[in-house]
């Protein structure tokens, strides 16, 4: 039995709409849901304001360390971002254990992510140092490119692999075509697949052709339906990017019984 790709999840009227023009329209339905999820995501504290502002101040820190960027910034932002985003415990100490050597590479490879066109030779290379992976290097990613980056796992595969695109001839298609595994070989819980690398190749692939693309479509269509959504923190309504895009369709996939 293959493992599930997507999942019957949404109503005929949560989707996106194609024009002739390839342009995206958000489904006042889906709009809903992903303002609503965005609105009430809580990951790594106990609310949405404590998640809000841990994100706010990570980010800032992560580009003051920018700012100055040597092997030592770099490694710090690859434990801290780990520490963030649920990375395992020996990872985390692999990271802080790391070479002056690794830590250079570190540098390296951030200065790639942070260079137009270098995007997937920087995670393909970050997915490649011990303790980190597809998962973890986008959401280094997203912290170092906050406006245009954005996280994936199998929450957020999941999500988008399950919505639909529908031009204007009627025909649908699913926004993306993720790989995926059954987790642990275990037909209970399924996940990105990204433990082999012809399979993480395939996905950072599609991470980058059709993923990153796809959301900074969705969060441009939001801000000209919706004027941006209303943080947790401040009461204050901001723009959306496309991390802002992936925090909701996580947070909305890790609250139903799909896995």
């Amino acid at each position: 039995m293959p493992p599930p790709n997507d999942a019957p999840a949404f109503s005929t009227e949560i989707l996106l709409l194609e024009s002739d023009r390839k342009n995206l329209r958000v489904s006042e339905p889906l709009a809903d849901l992903l303002s609503e999820a965005r609105e009430q995501y809580v990951w790594g504290a106990k609310s949405a304001s404590e998640s809000q502002e841990i994100i706010v101040r990570l980010e800032s820190k992560t580009a003051r360390r920018l700012a100055d960027l040597h092997g030592d910034s770099a490694q710090w932002i690859i434990q801290e971002v780990s520490r963030w985003g649920g990375n395992n415990e020996t990872a985390i100490r692999t990271i802080a254990s790391a070479s002056p050597e690794q830590k250079q590479t570190f540098a390296e490879l951030i200065g790639w992510l942070l260079t137009t066109g270098s995007t997937e030779h920087a995670l393909r290379g970050l997915t490649k140092q011990p303790g980190l992976g597809l998962v973890m290097a986008s959401k280094i990613y997203r912290f170092c490119c906050p406006h245009i980056g954005a996280a994936v796992d199998r929450h957020s595969s999941y999500f988008f692999n399950s919505l639909s695109v529908r031009d204007e001839a009627g025909k649908q298609r699913v926004c993306t075509r993720f790989t995926r595994e059954w987790a642990n070989g275990k037909r209970k819980a399924s996940r990105l697949a990204i433990y082999t690398d012809p399979k993480r190749d395939a996905n950072l692939k599609e991470y980058c052709a059709t993923y990153l693309p796809l959301l900074a479509a969705i969060a441009y269509a939001l801000n000209s339906q919706r004027g941006g959504f209303l943080c947790a923190t401040s009461r204050a309504r901001r723009p959306w990017r496309p991390a802002d895009v992936e925090m909701a369709a996580y947070f909305w996939w890790s609250q139903r019984e799909y896995r």
